[in-house]
């Protein structure tokens, strides 16, 4: 028994024992376990900002992974604006040994290495670049070994700051037998950067917009007003070196920026903007504007808008169809005529008595109307007419006698139109109408405002307004982006947005389109029609505002323009032509002899771009088969007809004497008849209809210098008929095929 209770103590002191060490274990990992805790506490908060100093010293190879900029396309989907990426590549002419033993070594490798092939090199450089000769390479090379430079640029005369060596010819320089890697530190090293390319020049150049390359911002344009979406997301990397290989690692990839749809077509915006900008020459224009529209969408397919610099150019600097607004001028008669007839205060046949050109009915103040036929001003005119020839006084004086009581319901109307609608055209600095609202009115705001002056409109309102009519009265908001767009999943859509239902009532919608129609068939706009569809629209000429100066300080300005559709019987385009000059010679100013016909340019070539006829169709029916005769020398002339048997009246008088007599020849009834020109000392003679032989030689022989642009028969003439002139002064000649 005793036996048995000394190993019963003994078995309860070996447990007590081995309890203690499992006890002592337990608490040394609890011990361990909290000091774990604690550094990882103590590292994670209380010296946070110390680890995240010495993590920014240890990651100094750092690097931000630029996106790739998102493209801005055509409304077929052709490059307008694109990040390329191109290169700057350097040579190396010096060792970097420091050891002076291996320094020499290495320093005579490399100049053994240019003069063994420098001949070989220069002509491989010469195939890959071709505007470099040889020899321009070989001295170029030679230069940058004599100077020992370890940053000596491949291409000779270029800047340090370009890139312009290409991808593909990037690619190709490894191909050339001195820049592979057997051929250690030839190629020194080189550079890339992701610059912004317009594969189509100057196209749209002002809408598409511009990058600061320096800053890599965005300047102006869409670029500026979809940089957020078109510039992505910036990944991060670093840079680590694997078997002396530096490379970047990417710890967060980037996103690269999406692509922006516009509505802009090439070709359609390449024939509107040489559409002005040859007519803008022609005048000598200050600045100008064009605006292409698709009816029922609103899409804009072309919009340039051209300054006059200081050098004499014409460039993009501003654009004008967004950041301006104007008096409209006479272009706003259609607004006025449009509220008085939706109102029944007028109808098609009313007549006014329209002051024979002069009229001071209107608190005194003088209003005006330019000639035609030779006379001032008109007598009376119906409605249809007062348009036809956009008449000031007539409507002035329409909208007088109707709203003269109460101005505010007119201004009322006219707001119903929607012409008022801002349309930010996604793009910043749009500005907005300014149509006042205000409740002043004095004897001349009402009449003034008639004929489109005291109130400012952006062009495209009023081209929003003249399409909403070819729409069947519906307004819809000008669109230039359609959608934005991301590894071809829609990201952003600008659907057709319609702002008005109807602008007025159908009635006074048909009248409106049936006046439009006859002012390009008989009245002030026919220089914008075409034998070949209908059109309809409006002529505008406004004096431009010098702000206190008024409008007649110095030399007068005028804004010219014409807006419309086409073809008039199934709109499909609308167009605006804005163009503002000074009278700097005897042409008058308006818009039926100055933007009428760029209107006219534009919406045949347009319609041209569809049209497509059965060869069998190819009969001449609208010449006549008599050949056409120019106008010039009559003795000339009747020496070919009578080598056609071609008969001609007053034989004598077109061969009077072997001198040269100058005149017109018309066609009457199958026989040629001529038309003597007068020719006075001291007057332009009249040389419209003239081939330009002729014409050159009738206006040097007068003592005239001759400027002529086109080909064909002489259309018009800056210094109009009858005018006495000064030896040596200078006339623009413009020729077409009509």
């Amino acid at each position: 028994m005793a036996e048995d209770g000394k190993q019963k103590k003994a078995g309860g002191r070996k447990a007590w024992k081995m309890s203690t060490k499992v006890i002592l274990v337990i608490v040394f990992f609890a011990i361990w376990g909290i000091g774990i805790i604690f550094c990882m506490s103590n590292t994670m908060f209380i010296k946070r900002q110390y680890w995240l100093d010495v993590d920014e010293c240890l990651s100094g190879d750092r690097v931000t992974i630029v996106p790739n900029r998102g493209d801005i396309l055509s409304d077929e989907g052709l490059l307008l604006a694109s990040s390329v990426k191109r290169y700057r590549v350097t040579m190396d002419f010096k060792s970097s040994e420091k050891d002076e033993k291996r320094r020499l070594k290495d320093q005579t490798r490399k100049d053994t290495l240019v003069t063994s092939h420098i001949d070989a090199f220069a002509e491989q450089m010469h195939r890959l670049f071709p505007e470099y000769s040889e020899s321009e390479f070989r001295n170029h090379i030679l230069k940058g070994q004599q100077q020992k430079s370890q940053s000596w640029l491949l291409l000779p005369g270029v800047s340090r700051n370009s890139y312009p060596i290409s991808y593909s010819k990037y690619k190709m320089l490894a191909t050339t037998d001195l820049l592979r890697p057997r051929y250690e530190y030839w190629l020194f090293s080189s550079e890339s950067k992701i610059s912004r390319e317009k594969p189509f020049g100057t196209l749209a150049t002002r809408t598409i917009g511009a990058m600061y390359e320096s800053k890599d911002s965005a300047k102006n344009g869409l670029e500026l007003s979809y940089d957020s979406l078109l510039r992505g997301i910036p990944g991060i990397g670093h840079r680590e070196k694997v078997q002396n290989v530096a490379r970047t690692v990417v710890e967060v990839p980037d996103v690269p920026g999406c692509d922006v749809w516009t509505t802009l077509n090439v070709e359609i915006q390449d024939i509107a903007q040489n559409a002005l900008l040859k007519e803008m020459e022609f005048l000598h224009g200050q600045s100008g504007r064009v605006v292409v529209m698709e009816v029922q969408t609103g899409d804009i397919k072309a919009m340039a808008s051209y300054n006059l610099t200081e050098s004499g150019t014409y460039e993009e600097t501003q654009n004008n169809v967004a950041m301006e607004i104007y008096e409209p001028g006479s272009t706003f008669k259609t607004v006025s005529m449009m509220v008085a007839f939706d109102d029944g205060k007028i109808a098609l046949k009313d007549s006014v008595f329209c002051e024979n050109g002069s009229y001071y009915g209107f608190g005194g103040a003088h209003m005006t109307d330019g000639s035609h036929g030779g006379k001032r001003g008109y007598e009376w005119l119906d409605v249809q007419h007062i348009l036809m020839n956009s008449c000031n006084i007539g409507t002035a004086k329409l909208i007088n006698g109707a709203y003269g009581k109460n101005p505010t319901e007119f201004v009322d109307g006219v707001y119903d139109t929607g012409i008022n609608t801002y349309f930010d055209l996604q793009l910043k600095g749009t500005e907005k109408p300014v149509i006042r609202r205000d409740g002043y009115w004095d004897a001349t705001r009402l009449p003034w405002m008639a004929i489109g002056y005291n109130t400012q409109l952006p062009v495209i309102n009023t081209l929003a307004f003249y399409n909403a009519i070819a729409n069947d009265g519906c307004m819809v908001a000008p669109r230039l982006v359609s959608k934005v767009t991301r590894d071809g999943e829609v990201v952003e859509k600008n659907p057709v947005r319609v702002v008005k239902e109807h602008i007025c009532k159908e009635s006074t919608l048909d009248t409106i389109r049936f006046m439009l129609e006859q002012v390009v068939e008989g009245g002030t706009g026919k220089n914008a029609g075409s034998k070949h569809f209908k059109v309809a629209g409006k002529t505008g000429t406004a004096q431009i505002s010098k702000g206190a100066s008024g409008y007649k300080s110095g030399r007068t300005t005028h804004m010219v323009s014409f807006v419309g559709y086409f073809p008039a019987d199934r709109p499909k385009y609308s167009c605006i032509v804005s163009i503002s000059t000074s009278s700097q010679t005897n042409m008058s100013a308006g818009g039926g002899s100055m933007a009428a016909p760029v209107f006219h340019e534009i919406s045949e070539r347009i319609m041209a771009m569809s049209t497509s006829r059965d060869i069998e169709q190819a009969v001449d029916t609208v010449n006549d088969r008599m050949p056409r005769v120019l106008a010039g020398d009559l003795t000339s002339t009747a020496v070919v007809l009578d080598g056609l048997n071609l008969s001609h009246s007053g034989r004598n008088q077109w061969t009077s004497g072997g001198d040269s007599l100058w005149g017109k020849v018309l066609l009457d009834d199958g026989k040629y008849r001529s038309q003597a020109v007068d020719v006075s000392d001291g007057e332009v003679p009249d040389v419209r209809g003239m081939g330009l032989q002729d014409a050159l030689f009738i206006l040097e022989k007068e003592g005239l210098r001759v400027n002529a642009d086109g080909v064909g028969r002489v259309r018009s003439q800056s210094l109009l008929p009858g005018y006495h002139f000064k030896k040596g002064e200078t006339i623009q000649l413009r020729l077409d095929m009509k």
